[in-house]
């Protein structure tokens, strides 16, 4: 039935016009003044610029028979799966590794430069409660980012809504270089996506889901950010999440990032001391007027 249920997506992917494409966004990185709302802003997109392409790979890997070497816009994939990205399949039967490639100068729906590897270890149909798949990204590049990254995701079924529930477990670092200072960013997160709709298919454009989840950031050994993800609704019609809101503390001090109520805009409301701030999702930077030197993530008090 759930084999029934791909093959059918497969076809209706095929007459789809409107995409998952967005125009990009500015990936500058923001040197010794960097603060850790822009910082979390940019990592979003740049786990959305791929998880699309695991979700998309994971079910072309369901047909795909050992040994299968396919580029990107196969029907398998959905419309908007990167051209320029190659997916290959090591086994017919479970378990089984999904390898996709990125060439140099890859492009793909979030208008993010990207290269490098990483492969999907299944333990069987997503579709099957208990199901277990491992992505292990090995240095990709995000422009001047270079992230290393394994996530476990298990299938835990389907809730009382009926809606599927997918647990994960993720650590990333994240480098780059900005007026000759090194950032090294590490990641470790726990959380779950509670799918709304689009689950079962392969393209994005029918996509939607809840995260949430608690974890922490830390930059150079040195500073420690505890985060926290509430109800953050993807919708992959949209560029940008459409609701939720992520917490993050240090110390005594909080900050929150507040992606409204539904409306797909470019602006998210960051708030901490009492003050808020707007910061546009697609530039990934506070608007004009924020006075960055004064509240940098390192500063002891007052960071943002």
């Amino acid at each position: 039935m759930k084999t029934l249920k791909i093959i059918s997506a497969v076809v209706v992917v095929a007459l789809f016009v409107a995409g998952c494409e967005q125009s990009p966004w500015n990936s500058d990185e923001l040197g010794d003044q960097i603060t850790v709302a822009e910082e979390e802003i940019a990592s979003l997109k740049s786990a959305e610029a791929t998880d699309s392409d695991v979700d998309a790979a994971k079910f072309a890997g369901h047909l795909m028979k050992g040994g299968m070497s396919l580029g990107g816009h196969h029907l398998l994939f959905g419309r908007n799966f990167p051209p320029c990205a190659t997916v290959t399949v090591d086994s017919d039967d479970f378990p089984k590794t999904i390898t996709v490639d990125y060439t140099e100068g890859c492009v793909g729906r979030m208008g993010l430069a990207k290269k490098g590897t990483l492969t999907i270890e299944m333990s069987d149909t997503i579709t099957n409660e208990g199901a277990v798949y491992v992505v292990t990204f090995s240095n990709v590049n995000f422009g001047n980012r270079t992230i290393e990254k394994t996530v476990t995701y298990t299938n835990e079924g389907q809730n009382d809504e009926g809606n599927w529930v997918i647990s994960y477990e993720m650590l990333s670092t994240t480098s780059f270089t900005k007026e000759e200072e090194t950032f090294v960013i590490v990641r470790d997160f726990t959380g779950s996506k509670e799918w709304l709709a689009g689950f079962d298919t392969p393209e994005c454009t029918d996509d939607q889901f809840l995260r949430n989840g608690a974890g922490s950031i830390t930059v150079n050994e040195e500073l420690k950010f505890e985060r926290t993800v509430t109800d953050l609704f993807i919708d992959r019609a949209c560029k940008y999440p459409l609701s939720g809101v992520i917490d993050i503390t240090r110390g005594e001090e909080s900050m929150s990032i507040d992606f409204g109520t539904g409306e797909c805009d470019n602006i998210a409301l960051v708030t901490k001391d009492g003050e808020s701030e707007e910061i546009e999702l697609n530039a990934g930077k506070f608007r004009k007027g924020f006075k960055r030197h004064e509240r940098n993530m390192k500063k002891n008090k007052g960071w943002w």
